[in-house]
C-alpha cells in the first residue's frame, strides 16, 4: 500500500508541473460550460429582440393597404425596404427579413383569388432568420381575418368551416423545467471528463516513455499492480477535479446569463451538484483507466494522443442515440456507459428525482471498467517497458 500511495504521490506531482496537462483541465473545467451557456443566453437574447422590435420591412406595400391597416392595427410599424436590401441582407447590415408584395395583391384579395406574398432573406443572415418567425405568425393572423371577412361578406359563417376546436394540455409536473436550451450541457461536462483525463493519462504512460523516465520506475521493487493503481489513482484524481470544478462552476455561470427565459430554465441548486457527482465520479474513474490502458501500448506521445482522441469522438456519437428512440427511451440505456450518464444528467436538469436503479446500473458497469482496465494495464506495464 506505502508503495502504491508513493507512485500516486509521483504522479501527481508530475501532473501538476505539466502544464499541457492542467491548463486543459482547467480550461475544459471552468470555461466550457460558462461559455456556452453565455451563447446561449445571446443567442435567445436576438431571437427575443426580434420578435419586440415589432416593425415590418415591405416593397411594395402601397398595393395592400388592407395588409397595410391590419398591420398598423397590430401595433407594428411599417418601413420600406431599401432599394439594394439584397445586398444589404447578405452583407448582415439588414437584421429582418423583407415582405414582398406583387403589385396585383389587392386585387386579387378582392376577387378571392390566389395571391402569393414572399419573404425574403439571406439564409446565412442567422438574425435575419429570427425575425422569420414573428412576422409569419403576423401574416397568418391576416390571412384569417381575410378569410373570415371574405366569408361574412357572402352570408356564411365561419363557424362553419371550424367546427372542431383543438387546444393544447400541457402534461409536464409543475416543478419539471424547461430544459431544451440546456439539452447539450451533460455531453459539453462528458467531453470535459474525457479532455481533462486524456493529457493526464498520456502524459504518465507515452509521455513517461519518450522522457525515459519509465524504465527507471520500473527498477524499484514494486509488482506491475502497484504500479497500474498509482498512476491509475493520479489520473482518476485529476479526472474528478475536473469534475468538481466543471459541476460548481454552474453556479458563478448561472449570475453571468443576462437571458431571463434561459435563466429561468437553468436553475441548479446544491442538490443538483451532489447528483451530478453521484452520477460522474465513477465515470471519470472508469474513463481514467480506459485512456491509460490505452496509452499504454503506444511507443510516442502523439500515437497516444491520435488514439484516445477516439475515445473523446466517442461521447458525441452516443449521446445521440437518443434521437433513434423517439419517445419512450429503452431500458438498456442504464447499462451503456455515457449514454447513462447523459440521461440521468437530463433528469436532474428536469427536476426529477435521481433513478437510483440506474446510477446503481452505472455504476456497475464504470467500476466494470475500471477493474478490466486495471487487469490489462498491471499485466502490460512490464512488458511495454522491454518493447
Amino acid at each position: 500500500m506505502m508503495a502504491t500511495i508513493e507512485i500516486l504521490k509521483k504522479e501527481l506531482r508530475d501532473a501538476l508541473r505539466d502544464r499541457r496537462t492542467l491548463m486543459t483541465a482547467l480550461i475544459s473545467s471552468l470555461l466550457g460550460v460558462p461559455i456556452m451557456l453565455v451563447i446561449f443566453s445571446a443567442i435567445l437574447s436576438q431571437v427575443e429582440t426580434q420578435e419586440e422590435k415589432r416593425i415590418v420591412i415591405a416593397v411594395g406595400m402601397e398595393h395592400a393597404p388592407q395588409l397595410e391597416n391590419f398591420i398598423l392595427r397590430q401595433g407594428y410599424q411599417i418601413q420600406a425596404a431599401a432599394a439594394d436590401y439584397e445586398a444589404k441582407s447578405r452583407n448582415k447590415e439588414l437584421t429582418q427579413p423583407v415582405l414582398l408584395i406583387p403589385a396585383d395583391f389587392e386585387s386579387k384579395l378582392l376577387s378571392a383569388e390566389p395571391v402569393r406574398l414572399e419573404l425574403a432573406y439571406d439564409t446565412s443572415n442567422r438574425q435575419a432568420e429570427f425575425g422569420l418567425r414573428p412576422l409569419r405568425r403576423l401574416l397568418d393572423a391576416f390571412v384569417q381575418e381575410s378569410m373570415v371577412m371574405n366569408l361574412t361578406m357572402r352570408g356564411i359563417s365561419p363557424d362553419l368551416l371550424q367546427t372542431i376546436e383543438i387546444r393544447e394540455r400541457h402534461l409536464q409536473k409543475p416543478e419539471e423545467r424547461k430544459t431544451t436550451l440546456t439539452e447539450m450541457l451533460p455531453m459539453m461536462v462528458l467531453m470535459a471528463i474525457v479532455v481533462g483525463c486524456m493529457y493526464a493519462a498520456i502524459d504518465t504512460t507515452a509521455g513517461e516513455r519518450e522522457r525515459g523516465s519509465l524504465e527507471p520506475l520500473m527498477m524499484n521493487p514494486v509488482s506491475g499492480w502497484q504500479l497500474a493503481v498509482g498512476k491509475w489513482g493520479a489520473v482518476a484524481l485529476v479526472g474528478m477535479g475536473v469534475v468538481v470544478l466543471t459541476i460548481f462552476s454552474f453556479f458563478p455561470t448561472q449570475w453571468l446569463i443576462k437571458n431571463e427565459t434561459l435563466r429561468a430554465a437553468f436553475q441548479f441548486n446544491l442538490k443538483d451538484a451532489f447528483g451530478f457527482l453521484f452520477i460522474l465520479l465513477p465515470l471519470a474513474a472508469s474513463v481514467a483507466a480506459l485512456q491509460i490502458a490505452i496509452a499504454l501500448d503506444c511507443k510516442s506521445y502523439k500515437e497516444a494522443q491520435v488514439r484516445n482522441q477516439i475515445v473523446t469522438m466517442f461521447i458525441p456519437f452516443v449521446s445521440l442515440a437518443p434521437i433513434l428512440f423517439p419517445g419512450r427511451e429503452p431500458a438498456w440505456f442504464q447499462w451503456v456507459p455515457v449514454l447513462a450518464q447523459n440521461q440521468m444528467m437530463n433528469q436532474v436538469l428536469k427536476g426529477e428525482a435521481l433513478n437510483f436503479p440506474a446510477a446503481g446500473a452505472a455504476l456497475i458497469v464504470c467500476s466494470g471498467i475500471t477493474l478490466t482496465a486495471l487487469l490489462y494495464i498491471a499485466q502490460k506495464m512490464r512488458k511495454v517497458v522491454m518493447a
